[in-house]
């Protein structure tokens, strides 16, 4: 039987997509990227149904095929356009109501995301948030590469058993992470994939904050 969120202690969070509504952020950040190249651009659907990690993958489904060098100029190129206008995005729905409510029942609080970590620290400090969070764990580099070993290590610190951790994500490769860790899962359609591809991946799929307030 699947536990009540109420009786973890702790929940590991996503950042980008699954606290924060980013998405359309970052597929217009990509389509400035595209234009300048001269490519054509990408609506939302199709950027929910490309969007995966390690993010050279994006650019290799719109038809780029780039070396690593290449690949970390578009990086820089991205993260100015999303840098430039980070603060236009706001929190999902009752992400600060659930937030709140699990902190009330008891549990404490990180993050690991795949967001640089001295961006991830200004924004989380930008949202109030920055005291919400025990750990707030972020990449080495703007690359958004595999989160799996640093779940592994983010667990280690924490000195959480696996057994009273939750994980929130919104994509594939949140629930890789989950996995590294030996925790539950929960992913939210909200974010920067569509439903349809969190389904079968195993944990579970809600399609917004507010499926869980009820579990408080």
């Amino acid at each position: 039987m699947r536990k009540k969120l109420r009786e973890y202690r702790h929940a590991v969070w996503d950042w980008n997509g699954t606290l924060l509504d980013d998405t359309w952020l970052c597929c217009a950040s990509l389509n400035r990227l595209l234009a300048e190249d001269g490519h054509p651009s990408v609506d939302p659907v199709r950027y929910r149904e490309i969007f995966q990690f390690p993010v050279i993958k994006v650019y290799q489904a719109i038809g780029f095929t780039p070396d690593e060098a290449s690949f970390r100029a578009m990086s820089v190129r991205f993260m100015a356009a999303y840098e430039a206008r980070k603060t236009e995005c706001r929190l999902h729905d009752h992400a600060e109501t659930l937030l709140a409510g699990l902190s009330a029942a008891g549990l404490t609080h990180s993050v690991l995301s795949a967001y640089e970590r001295t961006l991830l620290a200004d924004t989380l400090a930008h949202y109030g948030l920055d005291g919400r969070f025990r750990k707030a764990c972020g990449g080495d580099d703007i690359h958004a590469g595999s989160k799996e070993d640093r779940a592994r290590r983010h667990l280690a610190d924490l000195g959480v058993s696996p057994e009273d951790v939750i994980y929130f994500g919104d994509t594939a490769h949140d629930a890789e992470a989950a996995a590294a860790m030996g925790v539950d899962c929960v992913l939210t359609a909200h974010g920067h994939q569509h439903r349809a591809r969190l389904e079968g991946l195993g944990p579970r799929i809600v399609d917004g904050f507010a499926e869980l307030l009820t579990e408080l």
